[in-house]
């Protein structure tokens, strides 16, 4: 059967989606295969596949791992493509330009980037490296009860300060407390902080694992006493929180309070935000707000607005959403600007917009090991024009 331009464009973008079929799969790597203009697309997808492993929560027979596990005995046995500059020719539709953008970003900085759009995207432009800017780091400050500071990073073990009845360890790069059997009953309060760029895991005395994103802060007893175990929270962090039937755990969020037993979560609190987003992966939460209150289940959201209005949204991607704390920026369907917040955050840069920008949605997974320059060139694929002027990410309007 002939097949024409754009029903293997609707394939790619069934592919990047994850709803297609193996067969489907093999069909598209079999057609870059033949395209010559295509096969740099094709070498990146052949080493992506052996090199991403799959989401640990995704479970056997699920069509995202029928489609790798058939893909990857197609492509293991298929000829090396030979890395070299495809050749224009009329007709070659955006295939080749996405090879461009997987070659600008670099495996393993990307696996895909790709957008959708009816009208091919130009091949990225040579960006200068003297502007770049490095990536955030492992690193945060922990300030304790006394007031006294202490910077952080992964480097060394130590035994960093005693706090009340808990023993503060900077062990394999996290902070951890130790509690002894003696809890107390007076709360010493210690805070941990990353700045712009930064990101820090931190073991708390009940055995509760937290990782802190960048920009964020978390106030905590250094021990849990009394009936309650009680956090507070500003931007953003993820949370696996030891079960205790007998003392809930609360975060607390400006006006909104989280409460568990003992789940898995994340909480986006950033005020360049429009809601409050709290999304939990297992167990189950309570969110209470001053005038509102809904509990939620796995793979459900919810998104407080600043005038106490509660909405749930069910069916969300948790991996998108906890990606940072993998290591990894990951967008299914997310347009520009949150995109670039997520970038703001993560390399320290303001975000400036010098006039309207057209409608675009981006679909990929990059580490958040590369550097902004190579983590932008994706931008200038995907026609947005900008300019880095030191810590300012100044993006040019569309032209109407």
């Amino acid at each position: 059967m002939n097949r024409n331009k754009e029903y293997y464009e609707l394939l790619l973008q069934r592919w990047q989606t994850r709803t297609c079929s193996p067969q489907e799969a093999i069909e598209l790597m079999d057609y870059l295969r033949r395209e010559e203009a295509n096969r740099l697309l094709l070498h990146e997808m052949q080493h992506a596949f052996g090199q991403v492993k799959p989401d640990h929560r995704s479970h056997a027979g699920e069509p995202g791992d029928r489609v790798r596990k058939e893909l990857l005995k197609h492509i293991q046995g298929a000829p090396v493509i030979p890395l070299t500059a495809p050749r224009k020719k009329p007709g070659s539709f955006r295939l080749a330009a996405a090879a461009a953008i997987l070659v600008g970003l670099s495996l393993p900085a990307a696996y895909f980037f790709l957008h959708q759009s009816k009208t091919p995207a130009p091949v990225a432009a040579v960006i200068a490296p003297a502007a770049d800017i490095a990536p955030g780091q492992h690193k945060a400050v922990l300030t304790l009860a006394n007031g006294e500071k202490i910077i952080l990073d992964s480097a060394g073990m130590q035994q960093l300060a005693q706090q009340g009845n808990s023993t503060v360890l900077h062990q394999g790069g996290q902070l951890v407390y130790v509690a002894s059997k003696d809890a107390g009953t007076t709360p010493i309060y210690n805070t941990l902080t990353t700045a712009a760029g930064e990101t820090y895991p931190l073991v708390m005395a009940d055995g509760s694992r937290i990782w802190l994103n960048a920009a964020s802060s978390i106030r905590f007893p250094a021990t849990f006493a009394g009936n309650e175990r009680k956090v507070e929270l500003s931007g953003e962090a993820y949370f696996e929180i030891a079960a205790d039937a007998h003392r809930p755990f609360r975060v607390q969020v400006k006006q909104m309070t989280v409460e568990v037993l003992g789940t898995h979560f994340n909480i986006n609190s950033y005020t360049d935000e429009a809601t409050i987003n709290t999304t939990l992966l297992e167990g189950a939460v309570k969110i209470n707000s001053d005038q509102h209150s809904i509990q939620l289940a796995p793979g459900e959201q919810s998104q407080l607005s600043a005038n106490g209005q509660i909405k749930k949204v069910t069916g969300v991607n948790t991996s998108e959403i906890v990606a940072w704390k993998d290591g990894y920026f990951q967008f299914e369907s997310a347009d520009l600007t949150t995109v670039l917040r997520q970038f703001a955050h993560w390399y320290d840069v303001e975000i400036i917009y010098e006039g309207p920008v057209k409608p675009r949605k981006f679909f990929g997974m990059i580490s958040r090991r590369s550097t902004l320059m190579n983590v932008l060139k994706m931008l200038n694929a995907n026609d947005v024009h900008y300019r880095l002027e030191g810590k300012k990410l100044i993006v040019e309007g569309d032209q109407q």
